[in-house]
């Protein structure tokens, strides 16, 4: 017959493994695929208006770096936004294809 132990052999195998989710701090996303610069403009002020003190994402996708180049540019030169971060700089998930915004 075989002897239970009562106690366990290895406890941090039991502790809950934390997930750490990489959108914590992301208050709205906000998806540009498919649309001009113009209108990604106008979008992005809207957010930009909606939503102070809020981080937001902004998914702009890879492709040839139009939509990228002229968003992180709008938003460098508008005075709401307190800090730009760039996708490949963070741990979130798409890269270069995201920009992140704190207002």
């Amino acid at each position: 017959m075989k002897r239970m132990r009562k106690t366990i052999r290895h406890p941090e195998t039991m502790r809950r493994k934390r997930s750490s989710d990489p959108y914590a701090g992301i208050d709205r996303r906000v998806d540009f695929h498919g649309m001009t610069v113009a209108e990604a403009e106008r979008v992005i002020s809207n957010v930009i208006s909606s939503n102070p003190g809020q981080t937001v994402l902004i998914n702009h996708g890879k492709g040839e770096g139009i939509l990228r180049t002229a968003l992180r540019n709008f938003c460098s030169n508008d005075p709401r936004i307190k800090r730009i971060r760039k996708g490949e700089e963070t741990v979130i998930p798409g890269g270069e294809g995201i920009t992140i915004i704190e207002l």
